[in-house]
């Protein structure tokens, strides 16, 4: 894990503009300890039969160099994590293996005196190999996730520039960027951790789905009511300092619900911890959209917006899938692994070099400055124009979204829930596919036509998509429709986002963009009760066939309105 995590760290270094001839000026202390402890595990794979002193001992030299290194970013991660490696091999004398998960991959271990068999005797089995990858195919321990991306974090900050450097560049390619980009991504991936985590907590505990549907709502609806004023805070502290702390509170809320339950406090105590974080996602992510043009020159926006809304759509399903696992395989501890990944973004955040101001906060001020955004999107006319075209477009995205898995289960499983959840996660992987795709594709095109067309046209594509979606014959027609339905997307989304961005000062920027989503989640929550009742009525797919008509109509008449159709 930590040779791969190191090449893909030098790679990605490279990728986001670093220079490779920067690897002549590493120096590490203690490198000939490193090399014993590497030729120890070399020796371990090539002779199994070697004992578990030669296993051992490779892993406590890979630590203390990474503890003696402790100010390389990364390292302190792998100290960890091969430290928590370490610990588990010891007090069990081998590494334990979860057999059934690992047979079930076809990743099961070769006989060595490493690794044995999981069992009700093994002392910290959180720390084993319990983690399949199928893609490799293996099985892994938290500590050597912990210790992979620690070593992609040493190259990849090692090949960029120096801060003084960085400071002046506006670029994808940029140490800014690439940081931003890289935290956000795995603030991101932790997202469904905690929506999956809650749900299969609160049923366990009181099997009633009234209290699991709640623990939705309570993971969903602080950005409808908060992100109006979560944008104001981010202005007022600077977007970067109110993303860094947002990932460090979260940290400690996160992290604290696990030994919260091993305590046994009332549920109504997690879900306010969960509600907390919630408020600190709708600081996060007006903040994530503002700082994009601080990083950025305004001629890579649309790209750089782009990377991001594709990169979210990938993490989404990723993180839901891994959530899945991490549930299945840790039960409540998912909660560790989900505060893990914030204490990773917050790390990132903390190496952006960006001047920022900042003022008190207050909660005179915070209203202030939440209605100043709403009354900026009111009276600045290219802003409010595309607010309200865009609102007016968007309100078939929560019918068709909510009313999907109904469709799927009904129309192409044949009202089997089993099959059609199969189904849902095949059109949410292909809605990702189509999004990531476009997303690599689309930016060097779109400068080359006006936004307002771009936008005309992306939910004007996105509406007739939908509507053949609900008409489809089969799943595989429908699986290829999801896919362009993912790059419509991508074609509405970038323009707008880049509209608002160019056309709002940077000191108003985020509480600009809370208002957007704080009105965008507000005019969605009743539709999706609506369409909930109705599409049991009138079926749903009459009811997404018109939402996507709806979308056509309305990008049809703002071709006649010159405020939105001919922005630049």
């Amino acid at each position: 894990m930590l040779v791969s995590g190191v090449i893909a760290g030098i790679a990605a270094g490279i990728a986001f503009g670093g220079d490779w001839r920067r690897l002549s000026t590493f120096t590490l202390h203690l490198w000939p300890l490193l090399v014993i402890g590497a030729g120890l595990r070399v020796l371990g794979e090539l002779v199994p039969t070697s004992p578990l002193a030669v296993y051992f001992v490779g892993l406590v030299c890979v630590a203390i160099v990474a503890a003696r290194n402790w100010r390389l970013p990364g390292a302190a991660l792998i100290s960890v994590g091969t430290f928590s490696n370490v610990l588990v091999v010891l007090l069990n004398s081998g590494m334990p293996v979860d057999m059934t998960v690992a047979g079930e991959i076809s990743a099961l271990p070769r006989p060595n005196g490493l690794h044995i068999a999981l069992g009700p005797a093994t002392i910290f089995p959180f720390l084993a190999d319990i983690v399949p990858v199928a893609i490799v195919p293996s099985v892994y321990s938290v500590g050597d996730f912990l210790i992979a991306f620690g070593g992609f974090l040493i190259p990849f900050l090692w090949l960029q520039a120096s801060p003084e450097e960085v400071a002046g560049r506006r670029e994808m390619r940029s140490t800014n960027f690439a940081v931003f980009w890289l935290a956000q991504v795995i603030s991101r991936f932790g997202d469904p951790i905690t929506l999956i985590a809650l749900t299969f907590v609160t049923y366990r505990e009181t099997g009633s789905a009234l209290l699991t549907a709640l623990a939705v709502v309570i993971t969903t609806i602080p950005n409808a009511l908060f992100s109006l004023f979560g944008g104001a805070i981010a202005d007022a502290v600077g977007a970067r300092r109110a993303m860094l702390w947002c990932d460090i509170l979260r940290v400690l809320l996160i992290g604290a619900i696990p030994v919260l339950l091993g305590a046994g406090v009332p549920l109504a105590v997690i879900f306010l911890l969960v509600f907390l974080s919630g408020i600190c996602g709708a600081i996060f992510n007006p903040a994530r959209v503002a700082i994009v043009p601080a990083l950025l020159t305004p001629e890579r926006l649309a790209a750089g917006n782009s990377l991001v809304y594709g990169s979210d759509r990938a993490v989404e399903i990723g993180g839901a899938l891994a959530a899945g696992v991490l549930v299945a395989t840790f039960g409540e501890g998912a909660f560790y692994a989900d505060a893990m990944t914030f204490g990773l973004a917050a790390l990132l955040l903390s190496r952006i070099v960006l001047t920022e101001t900042s003022r008190p906060v207050t909660l005179r001020r915070v209203w202030r400055d939440g209605m100043e955004g709403l009354r900026f999107i009111r009276h600045t006319a290219v802003v409010w124009a595309n607010t309200v075209f865009s609102l007016a477009a968007q309100l078939a995205l929560p019918i068709v979204n909510g009313l999907t898995p109904v469709l799927i289960i009904r129309r192409f499983a044949g009202g089997d829930a089993i099959a059609g959840a199969v189904m849902f996660g095949g059109a949410e992987a292909a809605l990702a596919f189509g999004a990531v795709l476009a997303s690599a594709i689309f930016p060097r095109y779109l400068i080359r036509f006006r936004k307002g067309h771009l936008l005309i046209a992306g939910f004007a594509t996105w509406g007739t998509v939908a509507g053949l979606i609900a008409v489809a014959p089969n799943f595989t027609v429908a699986l290829g429709l999801f896919g362009l339905l993912g790059a419509a997307n991508v074609l509405f989304f970038v323009p707008t986002v880049t509209i608002l961005q160019e056309a709002t000062p940077s000191d108003v920027r985020a509480r600009v963009f809370g208002a957007r989503i704080a009105l965008t989640n507000l005019s969605w929550l009743p539709l999706v009760l609506v369409s909930g009742v109705l599409g049991d009525t009138v079926g749903v797919d009459f009811l997404i066939a018109i939402a996507g008509l709806a979308t056509v109509a309305t990008a049809v008449i703002a071709l006649f309105i010159p405020r939105i159709r001919d922005v630049r």
